[in-house]
C-alpha cells in the first residue's frame, strides 16, 4: 500500500470516479481531513471513461475524482 494526498495536483486512477471499483476496495483513508489515503498500486480495474483496464497507479486527462 502507498500513501496518496488527493488534494494534490496529482491524478491517479485508483481515486477516479469511473475506475470501476464500487466498494471502493482498493483504497484506505489514512489521514482524511489531510487529505491522505493509502491505495494497492497493483490492483487493476476497468475505466468506465476509456474502456479498458487500469493500475491503480495510472492516470488519464478524463481523471475526476470520487473523494
Amino acid at each position: 500500500m502507498l500513501t496518496f494526498n488527493v488534494k494534490s495536483k496529482s491524478r491517479l486512477c485508483a481515486f477516479c470516479r469511473y475506475w470501476y471499483d464500487p466498494t471502493n476496495s482498493h483504497i484506505v483513508p489514512k489521514l482524511i481531513k489531510s487529505g491522505f489515503w493509502e491505495y494497492d498500486e497493483k490492483a487493476e480495474c476497468f475505466c468506465e471513461k476509456t474502456g479498458n483496464k487500469m493500475r491503480a497507479n495510472q492516470s488519464c486527462h478524463r481523471y475526476s475524482c470520487k473523494i
